[in-house]
């Protein structure tokens, strides 16, 4: 059985945007041939149809802004409330016309996704600028490109970054440095990998965030109570231990190094890679760029 949907087929679907009058013989043939691909299914070229609606959308934007100003500029009232009346009845029907032919597009077409480690940290450090401005923070960036996709959801990759970071702004010092790197690797085990903590064999992405560290110096009244400088899990700050949990629960890893002589404190984070390539469907609810 075939999918219904508000166009039965794309000729119906072209037909509707571009009616065969307009559009002649000889040229509705080539339009299809350029806008149609020979795929099994016979999908649209989307994102040409898109540029095409955009560019239909800015010009009726236009209109819109005119009909607005033009109002009431008739010495005829009854004619200016006609004119207008019905023009915008008109401008109602294109408006509804081409966000019925965006959401179709977009439930009939797939996005790979790509690039998405990046444009979570990116995200984050855009979140948290207000907070690195009152301290006057340097960020610095080294992305390996085309990143591979890791399994771990997005949300809990944000919150992972996100509390990291916030960690990360919380115990630096004024005009400190932060900053982000980026990498893909092939792990095999080999002899003596005992203290390190224990990944499988297979690829990996990798996160480090490194940032400047304001360590307090003060004594805790009893010395037996004084945590050393590792980044064993259990002397983690508590904020920390969460972000581990959550790393463990995607079958990541996180290492922690904190050198008391340079006053820094590096964060490392690394997740398996997806091995499959990923799609998804946008929203209707976003807009089509």
């Amino acid at each position: 059985m075939k999918n219904q949907s508000i166009f039965n087929t794309q000729n119906d679907l072209l037909n509707s945007l571009f009616p065969q009058s307009d559009r002649g013989e000889a040229g509705s043939l080539e339009f299809k041939k350029m806008m149609v691909s020979n795929d099994p299914h016979g999908s649209l070229k989307f994102p040409l149809l898109i540029e095409m609606i955009q560019c239909i959308d800015r010009s009726l934007e236009s209109i819109k802004y005119f009909a607005r100003i033009s109002r009431g500029k008739f010495r005829d009232k009854t004619f200016d409330d006609h004119f207008h009346h019905n023009l915008n009845e008109e401008i109602g029907k294109v408006d509804l016309l081409l966000s019925s032919v965006q959401n179709y597009l977009k439930v009939n077409s797939t996005e790979t996704k790509i690039n998405t480690v990046h444009a979570l940290i990116e995200n984050m450090l855009k979140k948290n600028q207000a907070l690195m401005d009152e301290k006057k923070i340097r960020v610095f960036k080294k992305f390996e490109e085309d990143l591979p996709e890791t399994i771990t959801p997005d949300e809990h990759l944000k919150y992972i970054l996100d509390s990291a970071l916030k960690y990360a702004i919380q115990r630096m010092p004024f005009n400190g440095g932060v900053g982000f790197i980026t990498r893909s690797f092939v792990h095999q085990k080999g002899p003596g990998e005992g203290s390190a903590p224990s990944i499988g064999e297979g690829k990996y992405i990798e996160i480090m965030l490194l940032f400047d560290e304001h360590r307090k110096t003060i004594e805790p009244p009893n010395p037996m109570l004084k945590a050393p400088s590792t980044g064993k899990k259990e002397t983690l700050d508590f904020e920390l231990r969460l972000i581990d949990e959550m790393v463990k629960i995607n079958q990541g890893v996180m290492e922690c190094v904190i050198d008391d002589q340079k006053g820094r404190t590096l964060i490392t984070l690394r997740f398996p890679v997806e091995r499959r390539k990923v799609v998804y469907y946008p929203s209707i609810n976003s807009s089509i760029n």
